[in-house]
């Protein structure tokens, strides 16, 4: 069996990150579009090799897949791999555009809990 790997990677280099284009911000939506556009060669070349098989082995073709209806077991599955793809192409500008923002956030949600649980209490 052949090994797969960068499946979840989600690391990002640690420190300051070189300005490429023109701003940040313009680095971060090509971050975005560069990594979405991997995750898409991938899957074509997955669903490419996929229907190679299927048609060579007589199974069943695209009117099969195109009229598909996905049980809970196979929703729940696409829910967590969609979140997984967000999270690697959607994470560059989070992490480039957003830090300051996110950890405001953060603290106003942290700060609510405590008034809410001290409420509660």
């Amino acid at each position: 069996m052949v090994e797969r790997k960068n499946q979840d990677r989600t690391a990002r280099s640690k420190g300051s990150q070189p300005v490429v284009l023109e701003s940040a911000t313009q680095d971060a939506l090509a971050g975005m579009v560069l990594a979405l556009l991997g995750e898409v060669m991938v899957l074509k070349d997955r669903l490419d090799a996929n229907e190679r098989l299927l048609r060579a082995a007589g199974l069943h073709g695209p009117v099969d897949v195109d009229t598909f209806q996905p049980d809970a077991e196979a929703r729940l599955y696409r829910g967590a791999y969609r979140q997984k793809t967000y999270e690697r192409v959607l994470g560059v500008a989070r992490d480039r555009l957003l830090p300051d923002a996110l950890a405001d956030q953060t603290a106003y949600e942290n700060e609510l809990a405590r008034v809410a649980s001290d409420a509660a209490n």
